[in-house]
């Protein structure tokens, strides 16, 4: 069995095409994360920068089930969607990058 490539987000090195290039990254654990399948995740970066991008990462997926399960015009989704946009808020203030998800 061969190791797979961990995805890393490293925060210490942010430049001018930083996002675009995550976005990348940040699709392939989303799409990790939904279909249960194992995949390595390195972050790097001050405790506030993970903090602020692990709890927007749960978020999404938190509001992306529940749009799955529960539809647009359901009060779960609303609250979900609210705390999506309460974490993309604090992790674009705290880090001054932009979330790629929109």
């Amino acid at each position: 069995m061969s190791e797979v490539e961990p995805i890393v987000f490293d925060f210490t090195r942010i430049d001018e095409g930083f996002m675009t290039i995550e976005a990348t990254k940040l699709k392939l654990l989303m799409n990790a994360l939904f279909t249960g399948s194992y995949f390595p995740v390195q972050v790097r970066g001050n405790p506030m920068q993970i903090d602020r991008f692990t709890r927007a990462l749960a978020a999404e997926k938190d509001y992306v089930a529940a749009f799955n399960n529960y539809g647009l015009n359901n009060p779960a989704t609303y609250r979900s969607r609210y705390k999506l946009d309460s974490a993309v808020r604090k992790f674009e203030r705290d880090t001054g990058l932009v979330w790629p998800i929109k």
